[in-house]
């Protein structure tokens, strides 16, 4: 097996403290790429497919993992063989890491994992294409007062030194209150044959779940098809907020929420149309024309 160590040095963890995958990359005989500057990445991406890469372990936030992965995927026809993937958790949040990566993020615990055989899970990512062709790979996408509620809690809490489950928790809290028009403002949406209005926002994944316990997703009468993108989307007429998000919390997912505002499918692809705040794993994305196209990627395998 060939390796390859991936390390955002300005990844709010990894800035604080040492790099883990820094400090075994001598010791564990694997190459390793310093992301500084980030741009760095194209060329290190075929080298890696020159030199048969086959397991790259990826030391940073949320995203680093969607940055590298989109650059992997974007250039997969180069591998015989495409890599699989490990995640150590470098960032403020690290939603990512917590689902399908490495469990433990300290020295030793890399270092046994180095040596042990390691659990395999197979996902796609979300792909976002936009109608000029640009691509972004990832795992948690979001429109609306979502991306307002990360606005929120990237600038203040994180400023304040609130990291991690935290920092989400106090955003979701936040927003949860409804009080405030800066995180709650609805706007116009269109996702071709699925919905047109006003919206509070969408959230879309092909994670197994989210950060917290916190998983939106329910099997609703939204559609017929079991696509692999797991969405949610709140309308602008929604009601009674705080206690839908809290039953949904406690895991009551058999309740048709539909009348107040509610709503949830699994597609293969969403179309859409959209001049709103984007985000994709806690990045915001900048996407002129507004319309774009949400689906998945090809499978990619985790180690943890």
């Amino acid at each position: 097996m060939s390796r390859l160590f991936i390390v955002n040095p300005h990844s709010a963890r990894v800035s604080k403290k040492e790099s883990v995958l820094s400090s075994l990359s001598e010791q564990a005989d694997t190459p390793l790429i310093q992301l500084d500057p980030f741009d760095k990445l194209p060329d290190a991406v075929v080298q890696a497919a020159v030199d048969g890469v086959d397991h790259v372990f990826i030391e940073g936030g949320d995203g680093t993992v969607q940055g590298v992965l989109s650059e992997f995927l974007k250039q997969a026809e180069r591998f015989e063989t495409f890599p699989s993937f490990t995640i150590v958790s470098g960032g403020m949040t690290n939603q990512v890491a917590k689902n399908i990566g490495l469990k433990r993020s300290k020295r030793r615990h890399v270092k046994a994992a180095l040596n042990t055989p390691l659990k395999e899970t197979q996902t796609p990512l979300l792909e976002v294409v936009t109608s000029d062709g640009q691509s972004y790979a990832g795992f948690v996408f979001s429109t609306g007062a979502i991306p307002q509620v990360t606005r929120y809690t990237t600038s203040e809490l994180h400023r304040k030194g609130i990291g991690g489950s935290l920092a989400v928790l106090g955003g979701i809290l936040k927003g949860m209150r409804g009080d405030d028009e800066a995180l709650m403002k609805v706007t116009p949406l269109n996702i071709h044959n699925v919905f047109e209005g006003q919206h509070l926002g969408t959230v879309v994944t092909t994670l197994p779940s989210l950060i917290l316990g916190l998983d939106p997703f329910w099997h609703g009468t939204t559609n017929t098809t079991q696509g692999p993108l797991r969405t949610t989307w709140v309308d602008g007429k929604y009601k009674h907020l705080a206690r839908n998000i809290l039953g949904i919390w406690m895991g009551r997912k058999h309740k048709d929420r539909s009348e107040n505002g509610f709503h949830s499918g699994q597609y293969e692809t969403l179309d859409y149309d959209y001049g709103g705040d984007i985000v994709l794993d806690g990045e915001f994305l900048s996407i002129p024309s507004g319309k774009f196209t949400v689906r998945s990627t090809r499978l990619v395998t985790f180690l943890r």
